[in-house]
């Protein structure tokens, strides 16, 4: 049961890998067939710039808000601090004559303020240092912050100019790639011009006239009326041979003159 629940599994999430291949493929496409969609692309890519610029830029002014709260806090404590070491000397300053008056009472009384003063002192020196570890390692992640920022802006004021070559590329690419197509002969039918049809139109003609002319020849019934036209022409030639031949010997009878020799006609050879 397990294994059979487990190619089901196995089926649909082949399925949706699929689907989802094909969705990408499909927005990819959209994306890259036309000027259109490379302009889309990089509008689609400015807007994402532009709330990711602003998400890290509010972080960053909370952050720093809340940084310049410890570094105000830095400076009070810096400033109870000189107030405290100025008490604490008093103090010290105090007992010192107290002590030169043998004043048992005030000694007491001035070594007790001594020590409030120096502990209070020392509770803010530890919370300086606290407070100077905190800011410097904020301050330091900030740094980074910052550069990602400016880097941010950087590309979304870069993309305008990215986009518009972009576009220019795309659309050079592709008059070129066209260009190459229509010398190398690659035409689509719906690229041909009436001149082409005219063209193949008197090359067929051509061809079926040439043919035509060697079948005439070869026409048996028009060979024998090449034949039988040879044959009257001979025929004639030698009936006025002989005419031409009894006139020449009836006039030499009348006149006593030989007769010319004759010429001889040959008949064609077939």
């Amino acid at each position: 049961m397990g294994r059979f629940f487990g190619a089901i599994w196995y089926y649909v999430s082949f399925k949706f890998l699929w689907g989802a291949e094909a969705i990408r493929d499909a927005a990819d496409r959209t994306f890259t067939s036309s000027a259109e969609g490379v302009a889309k692309a990089y509008d689609i890519e400015h807007d994402k710039r532009v709330k990711e610029y602003k998400s890290l830029r509010d972080a960053v002014s909370q952050v720093e808000a809340v940084l310049e709260d410890s570094r105000q806090r830095l400076q009070d404590l810096n400033k109870e601090e000189e107030s405290l070491l100025a008490k604490r000397d008093g103090a010290l300053q105090l007992f010192e004559q107290a002590q030169a008056k043998n004043d048992a009472n005030g000694m007491q009384q001035h070594r007790a303020a001594f020590e409030r003063f120096d502990d209070q002192i020392a509770r803010i020196e530890e919370q300086q240092a606290a407070l100077e570890a905190q800011l410097k390692g904020s301050e330091e992640q900030m740094q980074v912050h910052l550069n990602r920022l400016t880097a941010l802006q950087a590309e979304v004021q870069a993309l305008p100019e990215e986009k518009a070559r972009a576009i220019a590329d795309f659309v050079s690419s592709k008059k070129i790639i066209e260009l190459n197509d229509r010398l190398s002969g690659l035409k689509s039918s719906m690229d041909r011009g009436p001149i082409d049809a005219v063209r193949k139109h008197n090359r067929e003609m051509s061809a079926q006239a040439r043919i035509s002319q060697k079948l005439a020849g070869a026409d048996v019934n028009l060979q024998d009326q090449q034949y039988q036209k040879a044959g009257q022409q001979s025929a004639s030639s030698d009936r006025m041979a002989q005419m031409l031949a009894a006139r020449a010997a009836e006039r030499a009878a009348k006149t006593g003159e030989k007769p010319a020799e004759a010429a001889t006609t040959e008949r064609p050879k077939i």
